[in-house]
């Protein structure tokens, strides 16, 4: 995608102002860009999606800061734009940030840079500002657009600013934000499993923090209704700059996050995070670090709490739910790096979260504090089983991206059929094990390709999306062969890379003969078999 963007610079170049560009933009001054917010808010319209059956929204997905719309007290004049080198990634963010961690606000300056890498000239930028979701947690105080208040329209999750002139492919114009969040408390009940962002009385959780702009794709901003099975963001690749600080903080408290980092002193960290769909953060003053390293050299660690820990009665010593969850993602980062491609980042970083099950980031993911307490020295546990799965979210989902609501199979259903590939390696005497516990005692039924809008429950959802998926791609094996399966799946994983992959690029990595000798396979468990490009 990126030679093919090379061909057609010289020509998008005609419709750019240039100007150099060598480094990220640096924070912006809320002194010269102040802009109030209207004090009525208008109600969120409501999406309907065509063809799929919409499941009820939750409370928290009803309107929260409703619609925010802002426009220029004065004449608007042409936005600066600017042409990028075709190998940068559409986004580049730079945020400084202060977490008061006694009030469990954060104050943030977002600097974000967009390219716009489509084939068509952009009239407007559509992003996803996940904490809106929340009543009375996000408040923007000041947006701008190359310096210039532009007319937006922040209304729920979507915030849409309109473009003073069209963005020609190949150009980029600068959004600067100034906002504050109020972090909710992480509750119970369904709303227990969006815990990624929220705090308890032991961590303050930072997931989908950071307004992202939406994937244009097709002539459509792929940004979807929410509701509380599976997940409805769809990421670009972007790169992050990030510095927190903390404030009112332990001292010893420990911001957890991934990429490449930097003490500054007082209390404040950079983060270079590239190549990533978004920056996740975990804070605690009672983490402790689990340490390990690939044959690569990716370090990992694992930050757990005091309760991730039991003592050993034949031992008398204490056992670390922490120190098996950095063995075995080191073991299952290696594994994929064999199978799938190299794993793109230099760090790896798991978090005991306290909310249920696991939530996959890039370079970073949540396991549950559920998970961490009972682990009691076995492998067959579900800290072994959710460890692996959100690392192999590290290919499916983070390497190669998808639509999450439309087509979710294509991340959940490899990343669980990944676990058995692990278990294969390294606990054979398990794999029988594994098939019971994991998939054939749940019965599932469902075809794979579903929408999370076609269901009001979360263990329906799981069993045909995660466990039906798991079935076919057994059964792709067993027609393919391991040497043809594992092929397809890392050239899958090579031609996709940073892009938002559908189920017709996955098919597009079978040769026509292997997409022919599967096409019983495709449809006992498909709705849509397919076509080959």
């Amino acid at each position: 995608m990126r030679r093919w963007w090379i061909n057609l610079l010289a020509v998008a170049l005609v419709g750019c102002t240039m100007v150099q560009r060598s480094a990220p933009p640096t924070p912006f001054s809320t002194a010269t860009t102040v802009s109030s917010r209207p004090a009525t808010l208008a109600p969120t319209a409501e999406r309907v999606m065509a063809s799929v059956q919409v499941a009820s929204p939750t409370a928290t997905d009803m309107p929260t800061q409703a619609a925010a719309t802002q426009s220029p007290t004065a004449t608007t004049t042409e936005a600066a734009t600017a042409c990028a080198p075709a190998d940068v990634n559409p986004a580049q963010h730079t945020v400084t940030a202060t977490v008061d961690y006694t009030s469990k606000v954060v104050f943030v300056q977002h600097t974000l840079t967009y390219t716009n890498r489509t084939a068509d000239p952009l009239t407007q930028l559509v992003l996803n500002v996940e904490p809106n979701r929340w009543l009375d947690v996000f408040t923007l105080n000041s947006l701008t657009l190359d310096g210039t208040p532009p007319t937006y329209d922040l209304t729920g999750r979507r915030l849409t600013v309109t473009l003073p002139q069209p963005l020609d492919p190949e150009c980029a114009v600068t959004l600067s934000l100034d906002f504050s969040l109020k972090m909710p408390p992480i509750v119970g009940g369904v709303e227990a499993f969006r815990g990624y962002f929220g705090f308890t009385q032991r961590q303050i959780n930072l997931g989908h923090w950071l307004p992202t702009v939406v994937p244009y794709v097709d002539g459509e901003w792929l940004h979807h209704q929410t509701v509380f099975v599976g997940e409805q963001i769809v990421l670009d690749w972007a790169d992050w700059d990030i510095t927190l600080t903390l404030d009112n903080a332990p001292p010893e408290t420990v911001i957890a996050a991934p990429g490449t980092v930097t003490d500054l002193g007082d209390q404040t960290w950079q983060f270079i995070h590239t190549d990533a769909r978004e920056f996740a953060a975990s804070i605690s003053p009672l983490f402790r670090e689990s340490t390990a390293q690939t044959f690569t050299g990716v370090d990992v660690v694992a930050y757990s709490l005091p309760d991730a820990a039991y003592l050993d009665d034949a031992t008398g010593e204490w056992v670390y739910g922490g120190d098996y969850a950095a063995q075995i993602t080191a073991e299952s980062l290696e594994l994929f790096s064999e199978r799938f491609g190299m794993y793109p980042h230099p760090r790896m970083v798991i978090v005991q979260g306290d909310f249920p099950d696991g939530m996959e980031f890039s370079g970073f993911a949540f396991v549950s504090t559920d998970w961490f307490v009972s682990y009691e020295g076995s492998p067959q546990s579900y800290l072994m089983l959710i460890t692996v799965h959100e690392v192999a979210h590290q290919w499916w989902y983070d390497v190669v991206g998808n639509d999450q609501a439309m087509a979710p199979w294509l991340d959940e259903a490899l990343s669980t059929y990944s676990e058995y590939i692990y278990i294969e390696r390294h606990y054979p005497d398990l794999t029988d094990w594994w098939w019971w516990f994991r998939v054939n005692r749940l019965n599932p039924e469902g075809r794979v390709d579903s929408t999370v809008y076609e269901f009001d429950a979360i263990r329906p959802y799981i069993n045909a999306v995660y466990l039906r998926g798991v079935l076919m791609l057994h059964d792709m094996r067993t027609g393919l062969g391991d040497a043809a399966f594992y092929a397809w799946l890392r050239d899958y994983a090579d031609a996709n890379a940073g892009q938002v992959a559908t189920a017709d690029d996955l098919w597009a990595s079978l040769t026509d003969e292997q997409f022919a000798q599967t096409a019983v396979t495709r449809t006992a468990f498909l709705r849509s078999v397919g076509v080959m490009p």
